[in-house]
């Protein structure tokens, strides 16, 4: 909502309950909305988009979807309890609430323009890769309590206690009806602490919320779930019936893979769809015509034959290696230990995996590297937000999800260049160029990007030209600046160096001249958040760090053309003026090497006409014949250069 619709609203009165609005404070006002933003107490204006909650949201997988596939303006407030992927979120432009789902109430008076729902809850009690105690028939079977309960603690009990034999449904004094909440969410809550893993019912908090805004707004419309395709049958229905029982029109769900919509890897969910006054066609969620899948090889731009180990030396069930000719297997927070087969040192970045579940390259991934690889296990695909939120809302999606494929499979390919190896004193150093995606898109023409791993040495490091001050023009030699770490300050996401298992905090270095200045810094760990004193690395940390640096500019500075090539770009950039000189510069030297190239041809011209005149000088003289007394051949007169010229 715009400033202006919320000061006008407050201007009118608008009344919550027994609250008038209009005699609050600014400071009452946001204290009344916590945790939601103030413009929710009042209702939408004709042109603001329509009210979402996101339930366990992530770092913005479904909402990537919404907007930046399908393009579609929702005004979403997600809920996530862990903060390293709440910042992800909101630094990718999504707004986030950190908190616990189960401390809110559904109830709250900012939520009764809420127009949509989306829940997806941890899926670790019902996946493969969990310990599956949702299949526990005793969990099960509190698991439903918990979903009847949700009811009555928001619908409540049907009531047809009449006054009398002879009283009719009209009587003002016979209940009848819904009888409203017979007791507490918060106690249909505590009946998780009966199962065996508590994150079961997490789930029934669809149930809890599409019930509580069902009776909060008739505009409340439509509910959409993921959840892991593992989920029971009888699960799946009880949620089904629950929301049958209040009167919605289609609850249906359906297990999808999201391969089949594009994506370079397996990701099987199972997805929940309900419409509280249309039926929905499923078929809207599936395109058209097939969508081609992809590679992982042909995503990431790995040449071929590549296969990426995943268990290391262990020999489990399934195997351990997967081809990257094929669609990568499905993504998990696994993914921070996974490596090609004949390179071990060779590790996936964030962009890799973050790609092959369907983010653009430089999503801003926030934390350390263990806290995004679960965030990109644990995260809804964004291209599964299209099709999905898109027959909800009756739109079309099957063009633009193309569109968005193409754009981060094709145009933003990622770059692979065989690693270096540097010897450090701490043993060897593998030194890679990767896309530098991570830094401004106006700053990637003069930005070089390397991935280093060694002997407890790991980290993304992003290198600019540096110029000198007030000497726009100079090109060569140059200075450099370095991004090893990044922060909340940086101008450059993404950069990260971890030594000895410590994260960098945030680290930029200047006026670097050549590898030997990497032993002129002091190097700082990554603080706690509470901390905001910061502490150096130790002394063996710090020789490490400064091995690593070394390692890095080495490869950097060994390729004179690509510095070059970075710092005419900065200079252009920075300076008209150079621009200008540079391309007068270019005509000049193309002027001339045009002149040189009619001098070229006007040799090769008259070479060719002396070796036409030798020939013809050749045919015109006359034979003679054979000496019979020598066996010689007599030569014939000379011919005059006249005729010879004449014949010519």
């Amino acid at each position: 909502m715009s400033t202006a619709l919320l000061e006008r609203n407050v201007a009118d009165d608008h009344p919550v309950g027994d609250i008038e609005l209009g005699s609050m404070s600014a400071a009452e006002l946001e204290a009344l909305a916590a945790p939601w933003p103030v413009r929710w107490l009042f209702p939408p204006g004709p042109d603001d988009a329509d009210r979402v909650v996101y339930l366990f949201s992530g770092p913005g997988g479904l909402e990537v979807g919404i907007r930046d596939v399908l393009g579609c303006d929702l005004d979403v407030i997600g809920v996530e309890i862990d903060k390293d992927a709440s910042a992800t979120a909101t630094a990718a432009g999504f707004q986030r609430i950190v908190a616990d789902v189960r401390s809110l109430d559904p109830n709250h008076r900012a939520l009764r323009w809420t127009r949509g729902l989306v829940v997806t809850a941890p899926c670790q009690p019902w996946t493969p890769a969990g310990k599956r105690a949702g299949l526990n028939p005793r969990n099960q079977e509190l698991f439903l309590d918990m979903l009847t309960c949700a009811w009555e603690a928001t619908v409540g009990v049907w009531e047809e206690d009449f006054c009398a034999e002879d009283c009719t449904s009209d009587c003002p004094d016979c209940p009848y009806g819904w009888s409203g909440p017979i007791y507490g969410i918060d106690e249909v809550r505590a009946m998780a602490k009966d199962l065996t893993d508590e994150r079961i019912g997490l789930l029934a908090e669809v149930v809890i919320w599409g019930l509580a805004l069902s009776v909060a707004s008739d505009g409340f419309s439509w509910v959409a779930m993921e959840q892991s395709s593992a989920l029971p049958e009888v699960v799946t229905e009880g949620i089904r019936a629950e929301f049958r029982c209040a009167d919605w029109l289609s609850v249906d769900f359906q297990v999808l893979d999201s391969v089949n919509y594009g994506l370079a890897s397996r990701r099987k969910r199972s997805f929940m769809l309900a419409a509280r006054n249309r039926y929905l066609n499923w078929a809207m969620t599936k395109p058209k015509t097939e969508i081609p899948s992809r590679t992982a090889a042909q995503a990431l731009g790995w040449p071929e034959g590549i296969r990426v180990n995943t268990r290391g030396v262990r020999k489990t069930a399934g195997g351990n290696c997967w081809s990257a000719d094929r669609p990568a297997t499905a993504i998990t927070s696994k993914i921070r230990g996974w490596y090609w087969e004949t390179a071990p040192d060779r590790r996936f970045s964030l962009d890799e995996a973050g790609l092959l579940v369907g983010f653009a390259p430089g999503y801003p991934w926030t934390g350390t590297r263990s806290s995004c690889t679960r965030q990109i296990g644990d995260v809804v695909a964004p291209p599964m937000g299209a099709p999905l939120i898109g027959t909800l809302l009756n739109q079309p999606w099957e063009e633009q999800l193309r569109d968005y494929l193409t754009k981060i499979y094709e145009e933003t390919r990622m770059t692979t260049e065989t690693a270096v190896e540097v010897d450090t004193g701490y043993g060897t150093v593998a030194v890679r160029r990767v896309a530098s995606d991570g830094v401004p898109e106006n700053e990637r023409a003069w930005t070089a990007s390397y991935e280093v791993t060694g002997s407890r040495i790991k980290g993304l490091v992003h290198i600019k030209p540096q110029l000198r001050r007030g000497d726009d023009f100079e090109l060569l030699p140059t200075q450099v600046e370095v991004t090893m770490s990044s922060g909340r300050y940086s101008r450059t996401r993404g950069a990260t160096f971890s030594v000895n298992g410590v994260e960098l905090d945030e680290t930029w270095l200047s006026r670097i001249s050549e590898p030997s200045d990497a032993d002129r810094f002091t190097f700082w760990r990554q603080n706690d958040s509470r901390n905001f004193r910061r502490t150096e690395l130790s002394s063996a940390g710090s020789a490490r760090a400064r091995a690593g640096l070394r390692a890095i500019l080495q490869v950097h500075f060994a390729d004179d053309l690509l510095v070059h090539e970075h710092t005419v770009a900065l200079a252009k950039a920075r300076n008209r003026s150079r621009t200008a000189e540079t391309l007068r510069e270019l005509e000049q030297r193309i002027a001339e090497a045009e002149e040189l190239e009619a001098v070229i041809e006007g040799l090769r011209h008259r070479l060719g006409v002396l070796g036409d005149l030798d020939e013809m000088a050749a045919a015109l003289r006359p034979a003679t014949p054979e000496d019979p007394r020598t066996g010689t051949v007599k030569i014939g007169p000379r011919v005059p250069a006249s005729q010879l010229a004449q014949a010519a």
